[in-house]
């Protein structure tokens, strides 16, 4: 059953109230990253209205637990819109983070359920870094990453990664690497890598 999302505002004497089956959220600020919303178009219109005014929400769990929820004021989001057969509205919110915003030094990445997180953080932000970098280091990056807080996983329903790591950031991890002999690349029987 999806949890029921809320925007009330008690000096205007508004409350409203959607479902929502995914979000994500950072917990060290309770900002949100993404959220699904479906409803009435009334009300959908008022959640995603009341995240892009930077207000807050509060997502009720199964009836059992409340998160409060807010949009950062530095956040910028991304709304995409579809009215369903029997009329009512399903709009995600996302974060331009989500779509390789290369401005705010970080990257957000869907994980699915059943994945790696290192091999979708390669597949989808490592990879197309100009570092010398291949697929069999990425746990080990991945690591070094989470290690120096570069790397959160982030709260919701949705497995969600931020990754802040520019190019001279991951190139020094790689040096660091090699140097000290915690990754490294064998010639026997063509070039593959192996992580201490």
């Amino acid at each position: 059953m999806p949890d029921q999302v809320v925007f009330e505002s008690f000096w205007r004497g508004i409350k409203v109230s959607a479902y929502t089956d995914r979000y994500a959220y950072d917990p060290e600020n309770a900002s949100l990253l993404f959220i699904s919303i479906a409803g009435t178009e009334q009300a959908v219109k008022a959640v995603s209205s009341a995240v892009l005014g930077y207000r807050s929400l509060s997502i009720l769990r199964g009836g059992n637990s409340e998160i409060e929820v807010n949009a950062h004021p530095a956040s910028h989001f991304r709304v995409l819109s579809t009215k369903l057969p029997n009329g009512a509205v399903h709009q995600l919110v996302v974060d331009t983070r989500f779509f390789g915003n290369e401005d705010s030094g970080s990257r957000l990445v869907i994980i699915p359920q059943s994945e790696d997180v290192s091999r979708v953080v390669y597949a989808q932000v490592l990879a197309h870094l100009a570092c010398p970098l291949i697929p069999e280091w990425a746990a080990w990056i991945c690591g070094q990453l989470t290690d120096r807080d570069l790397m959160r996983q982030m709260e919701g329903t949705l497995r969600v990664v931020e990754v802040s790591a520019s190019e001279s950031t991951v190139d020094g991890i790689i040096s660091e690497g090699v140097k000290a002999g915690r990754i490294s690349l064998d010639r026997i029987g063509g070039a593959h890598a192996r992580s201490n």
